[in-house]
């Protein structure tokens, strides 16, 4: 699903880094990302080397930001032609990499730059912006939400589970959940029953089998923590060990 960076920035703009920019270490933004600069409030260093200032990195990265500057370049095979703006510093000579596409994108005088491969939906980006950005610019976008929420289309394929899977992963947790040394409360569904939701061990997009030996009944603390903690593959090997105990003769 294509990310929706308008629902992001107030500007933004893409590129893929050419050879020309690492050459020179000299990144040429687009018209869009000229935009997004200018409206964070950064103008075009009078100074050499040019003034740095922080860009709040989004995606895969353990960083939070990356050095760059901005300055005006004359062109070296016309030079009776208006300068061109270009970004230098630690933003292209290090950070960047020749056939990256790279979004430059501002939300209020905070500017953002993210490799597109690092990302895949909106809501990620956006977990990402809460993150890294200041609170200020969070809820600002959130105040800003109102009506209803448009409606699209989508197409999109998913795994067929097996029900009998589900049901029977189900009636072996026995209402409680299945991660080792869980303790959490269970609530109760409209029919009495504990709520669990059922999990696939090794996830079926990575290859798992829809089986019960690849199965476990979860609740949704622990569920969600497989997914998204930071300790999920070392509780999936936990939980691993634990579900393939109760299938051994």
């Amino acid at each position: 699903m294509a990310i929706d960076w308008d629902a992001i920035f107030d500007n933004y703009g893409s590129k893929v880094v050419t050879a020309t920019d690492k050459r020179k270490a000299a990144y040429v933004p687009t018209r869009a990302q000229l935009t997004a600069i200018r409206r964070a409030g950064i103008k075009p260093s009078e100074r050499r080397p040019a003034d740095e200032f922080e860009i709040t990195v989004l995606g895969k990265t353990l960083r939070k930001v990356v050095n760059a500057s901005f300055y005006h370049s004359l062109r070296e095979t016309d030079p009776f032609r208006s300068p061109e703006p270009r970004m230098g510093h630690e933003f292209i000579s290090k950070w960047l990499r020749e056939g990256d596409r790279v979004v430059i994108g501002n939300i209020g005088k905070r500017l953002f730059a993210t490799k597109e491969r690092d990302l895949q939906t909106t809501e990620e980006v956006i977990r990402d912006v809460t993150r890294r950005a200041d609170a200020s610019t969070v809820m600002a976008r959130a105040r800003a939400a109102v009506g209803k929420p448009a409606k699209r289309a989508v197409i999109r394929q998913d795994f067929e589970r097996n029900p009998w899977v589900v049901a029977g992963a189900l009636l072996r947790a026995k209402g409680e959940c299945e991660m080792p040394r869980c303790t959490r409360t269970l609530f109760p569904m409209e029919d009495g029953q504990p709520y669990l939701e059922v999990h696939h061990v090794l996830p079926l997009g990575e290859g798992g089998d829809d089986s019960l030996v690849n199965a476990a009944a979860l609740c949704p603390h622990c569920h969600r923590e497989l997914h998204f903690g930071k300790n999920r593959m070392r509780l999936r090997r936990t939980l691993e060990a634990y579900v393939v105990s109760l299938h051994e003769d």
